[in-house]
């Protein structure tokens, strides 16, 4: 009888265990705060999804980018010289 309860005890707390962990690993480590927020890919400062730009990059990376820093990358263009051109990479063709 004691053995059986303590079995059924130690299966109570594995099926806890797991159910927290399965749902703390859907959740990524976000908390319900965060749950519509995204961090800038530059200042990395969080902010409301609605307010980013979001580009994809390849099949499935997203970069999110707020205001504050596309301003700032507006800014330190309009400083590059017109006619300079970034350098190409070699594709080795």
């Amino acid at each position: 009888m004691v053995v059986s309860f303590l079995a059924i005890l130690f299966l109570l707390i594995v099926l806890v265990i797991a159910v927290v962990g399965f749902k703390a690993v859907i959740m990524q480590g976000r908390s319900p705060a965060d749950a519509g927020t995204e961090k800038c890919s530059i200042c990395l400062a969080r902010h409301p999804l609605d307010r980013l730009v979001a580009r994809q990059v390849g099949d499935h990376r997203l970069l999110y980018f707020c205001r504050q820093c596309i301003v700032a990358l507006g800014e330190d263009l309009s400083r590059v010289p017109r006619g300079e051109e970034a350098p190409q990479k070699d594709t080795g063709r």
